[in-house]
């Protein structure tokens, strides 16, 4: 098989894992959450918030891989705000939103550090204790792919980067 092939294959399964992450996130509503949590199985990926880069328009998410797995994931990410004790998805300020299906492959025992813009879906968030939750993939020796949900909390808070003195 010539190289080409071999990364066309390639191209497609990633994009194949990028849909079925943008299906799986689409689905959310805004309605109250709470008994249905993120979980991991494996911890083995882990999202942080990068200090100091909470801003009412983005943040700075380090994903960890801990083990020697290596995971996929794509552009596709829910924000929740914690509203009364339950964790509501604020609304989008588009009706119809499209994510770049891109799978982003993260190696084993490896970190990687993503710029989130969440403008263009949520617009500019207020003050509150958020939660940001993506799916991670990864494919067993059968070929079935496993996903699982990671999230980490942040809080918008004021003063807002890049605003007041």
């Amino acid at each position: 098989m010539n190289a080409k092939v071999v990364a066309a294959i390639i191209l497609f399964c990633i994009a194949v894992a990028g849909c079925v992450v943008c299906i799986s996130l689409m689905g959310r509503s805004n309605e109250p959450n709470s008994d249905t949590e993120p979980t991991s199985a494996s911890k083995a990926v882990i999202l942080e918030v990068k200090e100091n880069s909470v801003s009412n328009t983005g943040l700075t998410l380090t994903i960890k891989n801990m083990g020697m797995t290596e995971y996929l994931y794509g552009s596709p990410y829910v924000i929740e705000q914690q509203v009364d004790g339950e964790w509501r998805q604020p609304p989008y300020i588009i009706e119809n939103i499209a994510w770049t299906m891109i799978g982003y492959i993260l190696e084993g025992n490896s970190t990687q550090e993503k710029e989130v813009d969440w403008t263009g879906v949520y617009g500019e968030l207020s003050p509150g204790n958020y939660r940001i939750t993506k799916d991670f993939s990864y494919m067993q020796s059968s070929g079935d792919y496993v996903d699982y949900i990671a999230s980490v909390d942040f809080t918008v808070d004021w003063p807002l980067r890049g605003y007041g003195p």
